[in-house]
């Protein structure tokens, strides 16, 4: 058994499923004996509570004020969570991690070689997911879900002025976004889930992709 700390990494964009499929991994490795713990973004104690209590305010920013604020905040957990317990022999899941915010603010204008500096001493995963759906699936869960009227300017787009109307909006933003996700995933190969298939579906294909990082470190399940 390793006691090698490993970083799992889940991203895509909101809405997807990412904090499902994290907490369903983090109860599979559990079942397996191993100790997890889940990270993200703007969960650290320093900042956590202020970006999330501020978040109009805070999409109000530049992108370089918002790149700042979203790579303190991660530093704050890689200081205080991330470093010690992978050293302690823990599975770190981050439900999003550096992607997130350099697409968020690369699609924005932002410098994203100066964004990427930002984190260049953050470790790397060892492995990356990033989940996938379109933008009208996504706009239908919102829906199912009732959390349509919460859609915010800045998680629809309009702030780029893409669409009058704010479901428009979203939906050409989740283009972007898309777009966005695949090239970075292709460029650093990483593997791409579709989440249309049903929740055990997909959670299968991620456990498929993660388990070889994590093999050494599962206990077998008594019967």
């Amino acid at each position: 058994m390793t006691t090698e700390g490993k970083l799992i990494v889940i991203e895509g964009p909101d809405h997807v499923g990412r904090s499902m499929h994290a907490r369903l991994l983090n109860e599979r490795l559990k079942a397996h004996g191993v100790a997890v713990t889940i990270v993200g973004l703007a969960r650290s104690t320093l900042l956590g509570d202020l970006i999330k209590g501020s978040n109009a305010a805070l999409h109000q920013l530049n992108w370089r004020t918002r790149a700042l604020l979203y790579a303190t905040d991660l530093h704050d957990q890689y200081i205080h969570q991330i470093e010690p317990l992978m050293a302690a022999g823990y599975v770190v899941i981050a439900d999003r991690y550096t992607m997130t915010p350099l697409i968020r603010e690369s699609i924005r204008g932002g410098d994203e070689e100066w964004i990427r500096g930002l984190y260049s001493s953050m470790p790397q995963p060892d492995i990356t997911v990033v989940l996938q759906a379109g933008g009208r699936r996504l706009l239908n869960r919102m829906m199912y879900n009732d959390s349509l009227t919460k859609l915010n300017h800045y998680e629809a787009g309009a702030d780029l002025a893409l669409s009058p109307s704010i479901t428009r909006s979203f939906l050409e933003y989740q283009k972007l976004l898309r777009r966005a996700f695949t090239e970075k995933a292709e460029q650093d190969g990483h593997p791409m889930i579709h989440t249309r298939a049903t929740v055990l579906e997909v959670h299968s294909a991620i456990w498929s992709h993660v388990k070889p990082s994590v093999e050494g470190m599962l206990q077998t399940i008594k019967k």
